[in-house]
């Protein structure tokens, strides 16, 4: 079956319009994009270091984003840098800290792991995971 250029065009506008394809989502405030050279640099940082493992398709990180974005403003947000990982371009984050699942979070303290729950949506159980790592 082969398809003309006029009908693959209209196949793709069509998708467009559906919402098929939508644009990669903003960062939470506060977050920055997960590189490994400013990862291992915040490691080595005095502050401890915030990471989420996130997938676009994945409904338990939005939720998890809606929550970082009501604590961003807090003291305990405040005091990590925030580091967004996306579970399906940063598999060298995810072989290094052995993460097998998107809806990660991590906390890094003195360049360690410190901390890491999954699945967790509810505002109030993030700070207060937040709040656990002094």
């Amino acid at each position: 079956m082969s398809f003309s250029r006029r009908t693959l065009m209209a196949f793709a506008g069509l998708a467009l319009s559906a919402g098929v394809f939508t644009a990669v989502a903003a960062l939470p405030p506060g977050f920055t994009d997960y590189s490994k050279e400013k990862f291992d640099a915040a490691l080595k940082g005095s502050k401890p270091v915030l990471v989420h493992v996130h997938a676009d398709w994945c409904p338990v990180c939005v939720r998890q984003e809606r929550a970082f974005k009501e604590l961003s403003g807090s003291e305990d947000f405040k005091r990590f840098n925030a580091v967004q990982v996306n579970f399906d371009m940063d598999l060298d984050f995810r072989k290094a800290y052995g993460v097998n699942n998107q809806s990660v979070i991590l906390i890094f303290k003195g360049g360690k792991e410190a901390g890491r729950i999954g699945g967790v949506t509810d505002t109030a159980k993030i700070a207060e995971f937040l709040a656990s790592v002094k």
